[in-house]
């Protein structure tokens, strides 16, 4: 993150106290947390670590709004990809338009519209001349959080700018797990303490583990897991009485695993697109993605339940605009209420490069033109509105690894946040849970010796039985969702963070079973 000139925090004092706005070097747009930072963001300072607390106001600046005609009717503004136009009090500054979120605005939506993990915020404004301007910033929690545990933290009423206290857990890895007829194991609990007021008590299921006056201590405990454990909560409270917490699960397998059972038929619609075509301008190549899908629809047929003729591939010069557009319309249609539905896509996913068109976000298919890009590719608008009228199961699964390399003309000046809107998409909507391949403006990873990318490795993987944690013979959504998270984030040393949504309507839908054969 960027330090700011002392110049820069005069300047936001001065907007503080009067209003008023002193000369700064030319920018588009301004960005303003007052919860967090007194000095503003602009285009230099795209990816903004925070502190751990609600984000409750911001303020976005327009630069010389009325000086480049540019109307307050022409500035739209999205959080995770959704139009906050309605939460926003607008109004003239002497630097140009400023738009406004505090708690009293805030509330006027029913929705959450924050992430706890990761936020983007994008904005875009048109003249009257029809030029357009655009600008986008990551707001991420910095602290890496397993997949497998429930985080949660609080500030205290006595401190209402204070930070929860850090807890950093390096073991366990995953959920303790006990064997059929085991009566207790043994766990190691290792991490670090640390917090921004010098004494911190750190518990666990609410008996004192230490209490510490530094700022930052590590701490390590052997502690015994019996069987009616229901789960393990570690808590640091400071002495502002700011909290913070880890719950660990504890996984009791049974001596008879339940057989696996869904009552609906199985349907996928896999796309992998690794080559765009031969002619000038087409999107650079994604070496393992059409074998990525191969191996992917040979899981869900092997070890999934799923028949072929009820998997539609297509690969490299199958995956056309319009036969996606006709494998969302008519075949992903075939899956009813009771029905499992996966779409899973691995291909570009792209800002549109042209200036003052970056906010346009599309799904490459084969045959994509950088020229004529808002006709052969798929934008978000036309996508979200396909599935929306084709999809009628209440157990569907959207799993995109669209976060790939690109360069020359397709290259835009800004933060990819294409995984960003890809999760909040579809998210909201009862029956879809939605995996993407990695955070905001992270590159898919690929492993080594050419086994393809490190996230469709580890789906497969999945639904082989690896993600089957407590041996029950049932590979849930969660416990694969969960499992690509830890595993992609494991071998690619947190450079690429897999992210999901999962309604609890859908976190238990079996995805696979695992052979008899197959268990320990």
């Amino acid at each position: 993150m960027k330090h700011h000139s002392r110049l820069s925090l005069l300047f936001w004092l001065a907007f503080s106290s009067s209003g008023a706005f002193s000369q700064e070097a030319p920018r588009d747009f301004q960005l303003y947390l007052p919860d967090f930072f007194t000095t503003p963001f602009d285009s230099s300072s795209t990816l903004i670590e925070l502190p751990d607390r609600p984000l409750r106001r911001l303020s976005v600046l327009v630069v010389d709004a009325a000086k480049r005609n540019i109307a307050a009717s022409g500035i739209r503004v999205w959080v995770n990809g959704k139009g906050i136009g309605n939460i926003l009090d607008s109004r003239g500054v002497e630097q140009g338009t400023l738009l406004t979120m505090d708690p009293s605005t805030l509330n006027r939506r029913p929705d959450e519209l924050f992430d706890p993990r990761e936020n983007t915020i994008e904005i875009s404004a048109a003249d009257k001349r029809g030029r357009k301007y655009y600008q986008s910033w990551i707001l991420r929690l910095g602290a890496a959080r397993n997949s497998y545990f429930a985080y949660g933290g609080s500030v205290s009423p006595d401190d209402p700018t204070g930070v929860p206290p850090d807890l950093l857990l390096e073991e366990p890895r995953i959920p303790p797990v006990l064997a059929p007829g085991q009566a207790s194991v043994h766990v190691v609990l290792k991490g670090t303490c640390a917090s921004t007021h010098p004494s911190t008590a750190l518990t666990l299921n609410g008996k004192p583990i230490f209490n510490t006056p530094a700022a930052s201590a590590p701490f390590q405990q052997t502690v015994e897991v019996r069987r009616d454990t229901k789960e393990l909560v570690l808590e640091a409270t400071d002495d502002k009485h700011n909290r913070r917490s880890i719950v660990i699960p504890v996984m009791v397998q049974e001596k008879v695993a339940p057989k696996p059972h869904f009552a609906g038929t199985r349907y996928a619609v896999i796309i992998g697109i690794s080559r765009y075509g031969d002619l000038p301008g087409a999107p650079p190549m994604i070496p393992s993605a059409a074998a990525d899908a191969g191996e992917l629809a040979r899981q869900l047929e092997t070890n999934a339940g799923f028949r072929k003729e009820n998997i539609r591939l297509l690969v490299d010069d199958q995956a056309t605009l319009g036969q996606i557009r006709t494998s969302f319309y008519d075949f992903a249609a075939r899956a009813q209420g009771d029905d499992l539905l996966v779409i899973y896509v691995a291909g570009h996913g792209l800002h549109d490069p042209r200036p003052g068109n970056n906010d346009k976000l599309y799904l490459a298919p084969y045959g994509t033109q950088l020229a004529q890009i808002d006709s052969t590719a798929l934008s978000f608008e036309d996508m979200e509105l396909l599935l929306g009228r084709s999809i009628r199961s209440n157990h569907t699964f959207l799993i995109f690894d669209v976060g790939h390399q690109v360069s020359g003309g397709w290259k835009f000046p800004g933060r990819n946040v294409i995984n960003n809107h890809l999760l909040n998409l579809f998210s909201e909507q009862e029956g879809r849970a939605v995996l993407v391949s990695g955070s905001a403006d992270e590159i898919s990873q690929e492993r080594a010796g050419g086994q393809g990318s490190s996230f469709t490795y580890w789906l497969s993987r999945a639904l082989a039985g690896d993600a089957d944690l407590n041996q029950d013979r049932i590979v849930t959504a969660q416990e694969t969702f969960r499992f690509i998270s830890e595993k992609v984030r494991d071998e690619t040393k947190g450079v690429q963070n897999p992210r999901y949504k999962l309604p609890m309507k859908t976190a238990e839908t079996p995805l696979a079973e695992v052979s008899a054969a197959r268990k320990p």
